[in-house]
């Protein structure tokens, strides 16, 4: 029995790396490229497997090249594959990710196969967490996460890429939802991003539809955000230097999510997460850059000595 399910996305990232990221209509040269396992739903699960918790993960592949590759490369960091659907006459996810020499980045998505998920909600939930995100069918997220309430399964939205629609459909069956400001903004429908700590807190509680929910917002090195209608935790952000920020969303998620499926309040799990998420914006890739929870309790560590 997995203490961890994770519903998601599974692409082949192929990476551009360019001095300064074009503009519109303009047309850049790439200093190197290279291919790398990624998709939110995958990052997720990578970094879930590499904290040592016990998940299943619901994913859906093309029955090609791209979607063999993939799924040997999860079986090598540890994530199960048994529940991965390859379908037939259907292409693999595919992500273009162009990387700045600041390690930033613009993404753009082809679904493929994500599309197409399906999962059967489960008759009895036997996971503590349940972590979703929105590159595979608000439907099916609806229906599996709708049939956890009233028991003691968290369910876990990171609300990204953002899509207006899922605010209304989705978010009132999440215990917790993960944003970055950006997507907060979205959300909001509001034109800037927030200035300070008080108008995120702010802006973040026009979204909650519950008592019981939580909104963590990410602010990069700003650190994160734990919001609810009385309460206000915030996680400082670890100092470091950034080579490749693609995944750190996802790294945070995974992370946080596992370390409450293995018995973390909420704010350590944020703790361990946000550390994660430092280490991981120091490697290339996404998937390829989560690190292990040897790497996490060692910078814990020096950090409480």
């Amino acid at each position: 029995m997995a203490d961890l399910t994770i519903l998601g996305s599974v692409n082949l990232d192929v990476v551009l790396r360019v001095a300064s990221l074009p503009r519109p209509g303009e047309t850049v040269s790439a200093t190197g490229s290279d291919h790398y396992l990624g998709g939110k739903g995958a990052n997720q699960a990578v970094a879930a497997a590499r904290s040592g918790v016990n998940l299943e993960f619901y994913a859906c592949l093309g029955d090609d090249e791209d979607g063999a590759w993939l799924i040997s490369e999860l079986e090598v960091l540890s994530v199960p594959s048994g529940d991965i659907e390859k379908l037939p006459s259907m292409r693999s996810g595919r992500a273009y990710i162009c990387v700045d020499a600041a390690g930033e980045n613009h993404i753009v998505v082809d679904a493929g196969a994500n599309a197409q998920l399906k999962v059967v909600p489960p008759k009895r939930a036997d996971a503590k967490v349940v972590l979703s995100q929105l590159e595979t069918p608000i439907e099916t997220t609806l229906a599996y996460c709708a049939s956890l309430a009233g028991s003691n399964t968290t369910a876990v939205l990171n609300a990204a890429p953002a899509i207006l629609r899922a605010r209304d459909d989705l978010f009132h069956v999440m215990n917790i939802i993960v944003m970055n400001e950006s997507e907060l903004a979205f959300y909001a429908e509001i034109e800037s991003l927030p200035e300070d700590i008080e108008d995120i807190t702010r802006i973040a509680r026009t979204l909650l539809s519950r008592a019981d929910q939580v909104i963590i917002v990410t602010c990069g090195a700003a650190g994160a955000l734990a919001i609810s209608r009385n309460h206000l935790h915030v996680t400082p952000a670890r100092r470091t230097k950034a080579r490749d920020t693609t995944g750190s969303g996802d790294c945070f998620c995974g992370t946080l999510c596992a370390r409450l499926a293995m018995g973390d309040q909420l704010d350590a799990a944020m703790q361990y997460a946000s550390i994660a998420a430092s280490l991981s914006v120091e490697k290339d890739g996404a998937a390829a850059s989560m690190p292990s929870r040897e790497d996490v309790e060692l910078i814990i560590f020096e950090m409480e000595s």
